[in-house]
């Protein structure tokens, strides 16, 4: 294969091109260049493999317990399953699950706001642990007469009763706290 024009040309001026040198100190510093170093910041990563960790674990337990509540049938259900379909015992399972979670919630705001009396808190869990009994009672009636509408009343009437137990403190708090926050607010006043 023959050259083109311009490999011809470039060959034939090869001296006039090859006239200038580079500079011998180039060579030196293209030698002595280091390869760029990656640093892996493994405390960054190690703290996002922990949140990942940590997430995983909290949403397979989470999973699990709602997979153990919905699971979870009352006792007395389980030893009379033909009552299980009536209306008034589904009324109750629904009541039960309503009024357990909304319990539930409102303990632990009043826990919350009394974390510094443990003597309200004391008084509170007698007063549940008292509504329970009550409740294990009334559990022990359905067992004999399961289609009792008077037994299943007055056992979502007890988690009224706790409910309402824990809105009064809960309304008793606030106000207490808001009294608190008013006089703190005008003894600064006075100060300045």
């Amino acid at each position: 294969m023959s050259p083109d024009k311009l490999e011809k040309y470039i060959l034939d001026q090869r001296d006039r091109f090859d006239d200038l040198e580079p500079d011998p100190g180039i060579w030196d510093r293209i030698e002595t260049r280091k390869a760029k170093v990656i640093r892996i910041d493994w405390r960054g990563i190690s703290w996002k493999a922990a949140a990942v960790a940590a997430i995983f674990t909290a949403s397979y337990f989470f999973h699990d317990f709602m997979a153990s509540r919905k699971q979870e049938e009352p006792k007395f259900l389980a030893e009379n399953s033909e009552e299980a379909g009536t209306p008034m015992v589904r009324e109750l399972i629904e009541a039960e699950a309503y009024y357990t979670s909304l319990i539930n919630v409102k303990k632990e705001e009043v826990f919350r706001l009394t974390s510094n009396s443990p003597d309200i808190q004391l008084e509170i869990n007698t007063e549940m642990v008292e509504l329970d009994k009550v409740y294990e009672e009334l559990k022990e009636d359905l067992k004999d007469n399961a289609a009792n509408e008077e037994v299943i009343e007055a056992m979502i009437q007890n988690y009224r009763v706790k409910l309402d137990i824990l809105e009064e403190m809960l309304f008793r708090l606030k106000q207490s706290n808001e009294s608190q926050n008013t006089g703190n607010d005008e003894n600064k006043g006075m100060e300045l």
